[in-house]
């Protein structure tokens, strides 16, 4: 364990010393006590001071933990503090150092500086942010993997003046401090506390210590300046950013600085006159695009005297543009193989007319992240990236990018690659019904993108490879081809995320800037134009607006675009959007029905559960889950949430619920693409026989439907593919007899419309009606079924149906005893007791009702059974 050397200090150094003191922070708690010199305060019954004399949290269970101390008023340039976590960091387990805070108490809103230790995935490094309320930002992130495992640190953080942070680190717990990252966050103020943030499981509710705390003036200076940055600042000028303050004297020095391609030394060089840690460059020959150039740097020295090593960095006009790069193949299972080597990876093309600088770019897969290092992408160029594992058997095939690890799932994840500012460069939200290849989707197999200048177009522009070896990484796709999207910008829906904010979805992934002028925003009842907009990265396909009054309860409010906003393709709409919003009203049992089920889809297909909003209430679907049940009155087994984000469902509305909305759309016509809600998970329902359950987060149950592959129209030969669709919407969803399949004219499925076997919504005056009179039930959407109609002056009424053929003969016990109260719907197919179509000719409809009071009555009417010529 690292302490602070104690040796000799003559008198004059202790008198400087003391005063020292009043401007700093120090504590090693050598004396065994955090409550005084200082004092610290928080959470204090979950901390002690160990026996080594460290800080160390002594808690127990699942926790959140926290202490702070004060922070000298100013001269604040320098931290230390040495760390040992005894276990691998994640997400669930890390620290929190507060370099500085604006309040005491760190679990709540603040605003000041943290280091993070600890992230998920095995990519762990330092990381440095600014907190604003509850919002994070990252200023900037040490080597990766730098603690992956658990780990013993000694951490020294410098902070210039004009805002340049540096993050030094030993990861022997030692004072040989090794550079790990910059960045520039001029903002500050004037913090008033230091602190220490647990978060952790139980099993390491003890194994967080710290020590070694300073935070105050510059202690000293032995560490060499670095070159953080050069970059084109004009035709013919640069402007590089140093780690720390350098000395004008030798910045100013022309001839420390030297330019390739002829173009030499520059003709002046100056420390900025607002920032002494940034130099700029001029040169008699301008620095053309496209070109990428060598700058060596050499005998800079810092403010202190420690001259920097000689750096040679690459120096080009990179006018980076959104999808300049893009990701354009995924092998995500790569075995078994079929001709490529067994390992994953994805393929980068630069679309673009300029060469461009991978430096600090980030990809990121599903939680994990990976920085490129610096690089050069050509224009029209491939670069394969893949694991260092991988990298050797790859590199037969093109330029390699390896990482220590690369994960791709399988069944699929969103890849997003930025630039190294941080703007979204392309993203990918790929599953693996992408492939559209059953024996594809078992692996071997990339995903190509069949047109870059389309990046956007998702599944629709995504195949499986059809090249022999299984894929084609560092050259062009097999499925190269010309795919243009063509179509407008909608809006799918908006979504109320508080008392005056709402979010804003789109059809389709947007343009950015096309979104930002809350102009171009209208929302009636007197709202106007929204207060301020923000951006939903990675794919922009959604705004959060915050509106300039309160959403009021029972007003139904219409928000107006206008024309003009562009998706990521340049399609702009050209007629004004609109799309309603309300505060939702609480859901009771039958608002929300189950309209239509796909519980037995084709090889290529997918289970979807289609509802229907049968009230005149505006329901959130955050308050209804899709449930299954192994037997009709059985426990639930498997519940989902539909819409966690939230969806408004108003009066009237179908929407379809499934885990691959495209691919639903790829099997069956739909008018409505936006009615299609996308889970991320989906109950199982067996394709013989299953339970469907809509029920609320509160366990109260809406709707529950106990299929079979009984219910469904007996001349079929097959029933994959073939939805059960139900009758009426008001009839009880436990009748078999309110659900037939549907139509094959609609392709055996009506996703998000109504259905093709939907009865009359209306009885007649008569106590009996027959509707139509003459039906073909050949499954063909027109008249496929006969409806018996009934009404009764008094509730309790129990019926009882049969049909006769035209001698007398029984036919099909329709319903025997069955509640009907003053309404009944009841279906005739055409299908006989015995699974068979019943032949043309005239049938009677016999009907026996018996109420309450014992009155009995008999009804006969008759239908015709017939075929279409």
């Amino acid at each position: 364990m690292n302490r602070i050397l104690h040796f000799c200090i003559p008198a004059i150094v202790l008198v400087f010393l003391s005063f020292l003191a009043q401007a700093q922070l120090t504590d090693n708690f050598s004396d065994g006590d955090f409550s005084d010199n200082p004092e610290w305060t928080g959470n204090t019954g979950a901390f002690i001071v160990n026996s080594s004399q460290q800080l160390q949290l002594n808690s127990s269970g699942d926790g959140l933990s926290y202490l702070t101390t004060l922070l000298p008023a100013s001269g604040l340039t320098e931290w230390r503090v040495w760390v040992k976590l005894a276990f691998s960091p994640s997400d669930n387990n890390n620290l929190r150092i507060y370099l500085a805070s604006d309040a005491a108490t760190l679990t709540d809103p603040l605003n000041g500086f943290f280091l993070k230790l600890g992230e998920s995935g095995s990519a762990d490094a330092i990381e440095l942010y600014r907190q604003s309320g509850t919002a994070t930002y990252l200023i900037c992130r040490g080597t990766d993997a730098y603690l992956a495992a658990a780990f013993t640190i000694n951490l020294r953080i410098v902070r210039t003046e004009a805002g340049v942070w540096n993050i030094y680190a030993d990861n022997t717990g030692g004072d040989n401090f090794g550079y790990q990252a910059s960045g520039v966050e001029p903002l500050w103020d004037n913090y008033a506390y230091f602190g220490f943030l647990c978060k952790y499981t139980s099993s390491n509710a003890t194994k967080f210590t710290m020590d070694n705390v300073y935070a105050g003036p510059a202690l000293f200076d032995d560490i060499k300046p670095i070159l953080l940055s050069a970059e084109i600042s004009g035709e013919s000028s640069l402007a590089l950013q140093f780690s720390e303050a350098v000395d004008a004297g030798s910045a100013s020095e022309t001839e420390n600085y030297l330019l390739d391609q002829g173009i030499g030394n520059p003709t002046s060089a100056a420390v900025d006159d607002i920032s002494p840690s940034k130099v700029n460059l001029g040169f008699a020959q301008p620095i053309n695009p496209g070109n990428v150039y060598n700058l060596t740097v050499s005998n800079v020295t810092d403010l202190a005297g420690n001259q920097m090593n000689s750096t040679t960095v690459p120096i080009a006009v990179f006018d980076v543009h959104p999808f300049d790069i893009v990701i354009n193949e995924i092998m995500a299972d790569p075995e078994p193989a079929v001709g490529l080597p067994a390992f994953e990876y994805l393929e980068l093309f630069n679309k673009s007319s300029l060469a461009v600088q991978l430096e600090g770019w980030q990809l990121k897969l599903g939680s994990s992240q990976k920085t490129f290092p610096a690089r050069i992408l050509a224009p029209g160029a491939y670069l394969i990236v893949c694991s260092d594992a991988a990298a050797a058997a790859m590199a037969a095939y093109g330029d390699v990018q390896s990482f220590s690890s690369l994960a791709i799932v399988n069944t699929g994840s969103t890849i997003t690659l930025r630039d190294a500012a941080g703007a979204v460069i392309h993203n990918v939200s790929y599953t693996d019904s992408w492939y559209a290849d059953i024996v594809k989707k078992n692996g071997g197999w990339s995903l190509e993108q069949i047109d870059a200048s389309n990046p956007c177009g998702g599944q629709k522009n995504w195949r499986a490879s059809i090249d022999l070896t299984g894929g084609t990484p560092g050259r062009q796709n097999s499925i190269k081809g010309v795919n243009t999207d063509n179509s407008e910008p909608g809006v799918e829906r908006v979504s109320i995320t508080g008392a005056s904010t709402i979010d804003v979805f789109f059809t389709e992934p947007m343009d950015s800037v096309s979104l930002i002028q809350t102009s171009s925003y209208t929302i009636n009842q007197g709202m106007g134009n929204p207060l301020a907009i923000i951006l939903l990265p990675p794919d922009y396909r959604s705004v959060s607006l915050l509106l300039p009054g309160t959403i009021e309860e029972g007003i139904l409010y219409t928000i107006s675009m206008q024309a003009g906003f562009t998706d990521c393709a340049g399609n702009s709409n050209t007629m004004t959007l609109e799309a309603r919003f309300a505060l939702p009203q609480n859901i009771d049992t039958n608002d929300v029905v189950i309209n239509e089920i796909l519980y037995d889809p084709t090889a290529t297909g997918t289970d979807f559960v289609e509802i229907y909003n049968r009230s005149d209430k505006i329901i959130d679907l955050r308050q209804l889950w899709l449930a299954n049940r192994k037997t009709p009155d059985g426990p639930i087994e498997t519940v989902n949430e539909t819409c966690p984000g939230g969806r408004l469902m108003f009066p009237g509305d179908y929407l379809v619920l499934t885990k691959d909305p495209l691919l639903v759309q790829s099997c069956y016509f739909t008018p409505s693409p936006s009615a299609f809600v996308k889970m991320e998970s989906f109950p199982s329902y067996p394709n013989e026989s299953g339970t469907v359950v809509l029920v609320t987060p509160a366990a109260q149950i809406i709707d529950v439907v106990t299929y079979s592959a009984g219910m469904q129209f007996a001349l079929l030969t097959s029933l994959d593919g073939v939805s059960l669709e139900r009758i009426f919407a008001d009839a009880p969803s436990t009748s078999a007899s309110n659900w037939h399949s549907a139509a094959q004219n609609v392709g055996f499925a009506t996703p998000g419309y109504k259905n093709s076997q939907a009865g009359l919504t209306e009885i007649s005056d008569g106590n009996v009606e027959i509707l139509p009179e003459i039906f073909s039930p050949d499954n063909d959407g027109v008249d496929d079924i006969v409806n018996i109609a009934c009404t009764f002056d008094e509730p309790g009424t129990a019926v009882t149906i049969r049909i006769f053929d035209s001698k007398g003969l029984p036919v099909r016990l329709l319903v025997k005893n069955e509640a009907a109260g003053t309404k009944g719907n009841f279906v005739w197919d055409g299908i006989t007791d015995s699974r068979e179509k019943a032949p043309v000719g005239i049938y009677i409809v016999y009907v026996e009702t018996f109420d309450l009071t014992g009155k009995t009555n008999h009804y006969k009417k008759a239908v015709v059974l017939a075929t279409r010529l």
